[in-house]
């Protein structure tokens, strides 16, 4: 039944026109939209950037709409009309329980033969999280702290991190480009070869998100994004490598989304890896202010001073896999 799935300023898409939109054609349109660029200082002397991100906003975006036709192909020209009476329109998604308000950039592509035809329409969306008000997420996929943003499990998102992702955070970056000098009458150049330093890194999070209604996925996809893009770096937390890399959010791209039954959502995350995020197995252990070990009453264990997920100094005993946290509540953790 393709009636009722999408209206445009209060009118049945497929009732007037005879149109609708093919399958896996509402990913780009469900895309979380970009982050306009941050200003940043690329400090020479050190890894990364320096990114302001005291106020940051996002982008607008264009976004193709793939439409199969039915029926006499003039109504496809009369949707146009539709399209043309003004610049914004309102689309009320019904068949995903999305409304956004769009104008028409350009037709991409159109294919039609006697009474059947394919169409795709760019629009541009200007209007990211227009009149959102931010609903704490409420997921049923059960909690898993392997990645945590600022200290929230993905899952509490109803979102998994996906293979690939940790390939992602361990690729090396970019090497930055020491002052050099090229003289013409020299061969070859002069290079400070003193300090090898990196440029920031763009990382992929491959994502898989899961709830038991449309009601429940938009809620905390919404608020994944609300959450990314609050004033200020957020932390990713890669249970995998213990360690934390301040980054920010850039974009997202969506592969599968199937808005039937128990609704799920296959999408990419990129944020900006925007320092320290040397990848170290270093050993930071208590000491006194004359460097001398501190070691457990048996004499047997050194403590390990470790930056806890919760942003709260942490304690782990180093000579065999017992960690012992202090979290957030003031409680101690094992791990492992």
């Amino acid at each position: 039944m393709m009636s009722g799935r999408l209206y445009i300023d209060g009118q049945d898409v497929y009732k007037q026109f005879g149109m609708y939109v093919s399958d896996n054609g509402w990913n780009e349109l469900v895309a979380m939209p970009p982050l306009k660029s941050v200003d940043s200082n690329d400090w020479n002397e050190e890894d990364g950037i320096e990114a302001d991100l005291s106020a940051p906003v996002l982008n607008t975006r264009d976004v193709n709409l793939t439409f199969a036709t039915q029926g006499v192909f003039s109504r496809y020209f009369d949707f146009l009309n539709l399209l043309s009476d003004g610049a914004y329109h309102v689309f009320d998604c019904a068949a995903i329980g999305r409304k956004y308000t769009l104008r028409m950039v350009s037709h991409t592509s159109l294919d039609y033969a006697k009474l059947l035809g394919k169409v795709k329409i760019k629009f541009a969306d200007d209007f990211p999280l227009d009149g959102y008000k931010y609903k704490a997420p409420a997921s049923t996929v059960a909690a898993y702290d392997d990645y945590t943003i600022d200290g929230q499990p993905f899952t509490a998102y109803g979102v998994r991190i996906l293979q690939g992702t940790l390939s992602e955070v361990q690729k090396p970056a970019a090497v930055k480009t020491n002052l050099l000098r090229n003289i013409k009458t020299q061969t070859g150049v002069i290079y400070d070869s003193k300090n090898v330093l990196y440029k920031s890194k763009d990382v992929k999070l491959y994502c898989l998100m899961r709830a038991e209604t449309l009601d429940e996925l938009w809620r905390n996809y919404d608020a994944l994004l609300y959450d990314l893009i609050r004033p200020d770096e957020r932390l990713l937390w890669v249970n995998e490598l213990e360690q934390d890399f301040p980054c920010h959010y850039k974009s997202c791209t969506v592969q599968e989304f199937d808005p039937e039954g128990r609704p799920w959502l296959k999408f990419t995350l990129t944020v900006t890896f925007t320092s320290d995020f040397r990848i170290t197995k270093d050993d930071v252990v208590l000491a006194t202010e004359d460097n001398i070990i501190v070691f457990t009453e048996n004499g047997v264990y050194a403590i390990d001073m470790l930056l806890d997920r919760y942003t709260y100094p942490s304690v782990r005993f180093v000579n065999d896999r017992a960690t012992l946290r202090l979290t957030s509540n003031g409680k101690f953790r094992f791990n492992d």
